[in-house]
């Protein structure tokens, strides 16, 4: 199987799994090692990745397309022998001991990554589609609007599964930033979160109530101004995906009022681009909104 190619900004990376610890009783750190991760890049925040996991039964990874054209050769392999390919947060790239930690949410068997959180045998080959760190620019697969982050109010909601992100974002805020941190979780998946002094941070065990706590942080706000910035929908490779980002060729723009970065189920996000756009006029493009997961699919991670 080929490995990274120096010129491309993304690219694969083949591991197995090495270790795996349980921080609560829905999340899941898996470790992966293999010298092919000395060229993953590290961008931290809520740096995307594909995992690719082996089918039982199906092809061996060792057969994985990974050419330019390598995600419709995959869409093209009959569904009963094809690896499976899930989005990841990147927790922590460990490029001198080959070794890159995710967090997986853990339901049972509701869903191929779910499942391989709890049960995955140590030594499973995986592959990763990951930022190549060879490569001389932005590799991508970054919505957060780190570049506002000490100037902008910050707004980051998600559930359980955007907690690996929303940790990331946290760990990455400067000293001056300002804001809210809002995450929907059970109360034993409660952890600490360190954040800048002008950062609170709020748990809650259901979407009414986060989206209660949300009304009333932008409630508190003076005038939310815009800019004019353009969107893009983006389904990231899932049709069930709902994502609504600042296109990259958005025109630029000072720093918004407000910037948020919204993430968790789909049926959610779109509940709260609402609250957002609809009933406090925050500007579209000063907003991320994307649907990790869809409730009654199975491709919740």
């Amino acid at each position: 199987m080929s490995t990274v190619t120096a010129v491309e900004p993304y690219g694969f990376f083949m591991t197995r799994l090495v270790r795996r610890e349980r921080r609560s009783p829905h999340l899941v750190r898996l470790t992966f090692a293999g010298p092919d991760l000395a060229g993953l890049a590290d961008n931290g925040y809520d740096q995307r990745i594909k995992v690719i996991l082996p089918r039982p039964g199906g092809d061996p990874l060792s057969e994985f397309p990974t050419g330019p054209d390598w995600f419709i050769s995959w869409r093209q392999t009959p569904i009963e022998r094809r690896a499976v390919i899930r989005t990841y947060t990147v927790v922590t790239v460990r490029p001198e001991a080959g070794e890159v930690d995710i967090d997986f949410v853990d339901h049972g068997d509701t869903g191929p990554g779910s499942s391989f959180a709890g049960s995955g045998a140590v030594g499973t080959e995986i592959g990763i589609w990951g930022p190549n760190a060879a490569y001389d620019g932005a590799q991508g697969g970054l919505e957060f609007r780190h570049t506002t982050a000490g100037t902008s109010r910050q707004l980051v909601v998600g559930d359980l599964t955007a907690l690996p992100a929303i940790a990331n974002i946290a760990a990455g805020l400067p000293d001056t930033a300002t804001g809210l941190i809002c995450i929907e979780a059970d109360a034993d998946d409660v952890c600490e979160l360190p954040t800048p002094a002008g950062v609170s941070v709020r748990w809650c065990e259901s979407a009414d109530e986060q989206q209660q706590i949300v009304r009333a942080w932008l409630a508190s706000l003076p005038s939310l101004g815009h800019d004019d910035a353009t969107t893009t929908v983006v389904t990231d490779g899932e049709e069930d995906a709902y994502w609504e980002v600042t296109s990259d060729d958005a025109p630029a723009a000072s720093a918004p009022a407000v910037s948020a970065w919204i993430a968790g189920e789909s049926g959610q996000v779109r509940a709260l681009r609402r609250v957002l756009v609809d009933e406090f006029d925050v500007p579209r493009g000063a907003v991320a909104f994307m649907g990790y997961w869809r409730e009654g699919v199975a491709s919740a991670g």
